[in-house]
């Protein structure tokens, strides 16, 4: 008994130790087999911060995480099972933010999983004091579209307050509405979003603006060009039959005109209101509005007077006409090479037209004429208001012979085209 009893109180530290370490070993090869490293996205929340300070770190991450848990644990973990925090409580708020290191904290919110280790064990934080200031508030209207005309803007406030970090704060020099100008030409009268920026225009963010927008109107109009152009009367219908329009003209023969540049260049005229002329056989003179295109202005009147000259028309017509014997022998007999003649009239036209061709005669005088051949002028007397423009045969041959003369009639032409 007593040598069993020294035998186990021999060396005894030793035996102890030899003890611990195969324990030791023994837990660091199990929590080995069940312990891994898992990437994750955990956000590092601030924890009392104080009152007044602005982070202008950013948002921060816990990025990997060595664990203990079983496998079917494991498994089903997601990044919203740990919460990574930072506590500020005893960091104090330095103008410009200067880096300050601070720990990172790790816990799981299931109690089957143990944190072993995570990156990042610590991170940097800059703390700014926060501060207001007033800036000014300027429109930025952008590039304005061809052939527009930009109206002064207004605003409904000039200045905005600027609240943020005292390092961003310091930045801002200016609250800008940015504004499109619409090619087609609308006013702009709305609400605006405001942007801080800085000297060079580039955003300064994030700082509060208050108000956060501004009420922003522009006038918006097409460039106005004015020119001088002439006045063309716009005629409808057609005068009487035989009748024409000889002139027309306006008074004044040229008006001024302005509007928008591009449709004013592309004006060669202005018209005037139609004017009809259906059926008439005299001259008109009337007052009548101009008929500009919509946009265009014309500057001092509204109406002008539009003279138009209608005259009878002149023309020519062919007609058939019988020849009538004058002066003719009862003792001789006289046979004629034509019995009728084709006579061209010319004249107005109704004056023309309303010629009836079976009245129409044309003589030959063979007075004194003896047994023979002869050619004989051919006589015609055009009706009143034409003349004789032609005729196709001014000498017509006879030949008398003796006997018995018929009584002569009276060659009936066919009616003129």
């Amino acid at each position: 008994m007593r040598r069993a009893l020294a035998f186990l109180v021999r060396n005894w530290p030793l035996k102890v130790g030899a003890i611990v370490l195969a324990s030791v070993l023994y837990g660091g090869l199990v929590l080995g087999q069940n312990a891994r490293v898992w990437p994750v996205q955990v956000p590092i929340q601030v924890l009392q911060q104080p009152t007044g300070t602005y982070d202008l770190t950013g948002a921060q991450y816990v990025t990997s995480i060595r664990l203990y848990a079983s496998p079917d644990v494991a498994s089903q973990l997601s990044s919203s099972d740990f919460t990574a925090t930072i506590d500020l409580a005893d960091v104090a708020a330095q103008p410009g933010g200067a880096p300050i290191v601070v720990p990172v904290e790790v816990v799981a919110h299931d109690p089957r999983v143990t944190v072993l280790d995570y990156r990042p064990r610590q991170v940097s934080i800059r703390l700014d004091p926060i501060t207001t200031r007033s800036v000014p508030v300027q429109v930025d209207r952008g590039d304005v579209p061809a052939g527009l005309t930009i109206g002064q803007p207004t605003v409904d406030v000039s200045s905005v307050s600027v609240r943020g970090g005292s390092t961003l704060v310091d930045r801002v020099a200016r609250a800008v509405a940015r504004v499109r100008i619409d090619p087609s030409g609308i006013n702009v009268d709305g609400e605006v979003d405001l942007v801080a920026v800085d000297s060079r225009g580039d955003p300064v963010a994030p700082v509060q603006l208050s108000p956060a927008s501004a009420h922003v109107r522009i006038d918006v109009a097409r460039t106005v060009a004015t020119r001088t152009l002439p006045v063309i009367p716009t005629v409808t219908g057609s005068p009487a039959s035989g009748y024409q329009i000889l002139a027309a003209t306006v008074q004044p023969a040229v008006v001024t005109v302005s509007g928008d540049a591009q449709v004013i260049g592309a004006l060669q005229s202005i018209a005037t209101a139609p004017v009809s002329i259906s059926g008439r056989t005299s001259d008109l003179n009337a007052a009548t509005a101009l008929a500009p295109p919509a946009g265009v202005v014309v500057s001092g009147l509204s109406t002008v007077r539009v003279s138009i000259d209608v005259a009878v028309r002149s023309g020519s017509q062919d007609f058939q006409v019988g020849l009538v014997l004058i002066g003719a022998a009862p003792e001789r007999t006289y046979s004629l090479a034509s019995s009728s003649v084709t006579v061209t009239l010319g004249g107005p036209l109704p004056t023309l037209q309303a010629i009836d061709a079976a009245s129409l005669t044309a003589t030959l005088d063979v007075s004194g004429l003896g047994p023979g051949s002869h050619l004989v002028t051919v006589v015609f007397r055009p009706p009143s208001g034409t003349s004789l423009t032609a005729i196709d045969l001014a000498r017509v041959t006879v030949v008398v012979a003796t006997g018995p003369t018929p009584t002569p009639t009276a060659a009936t032409s066919p009616p003129g085209p």
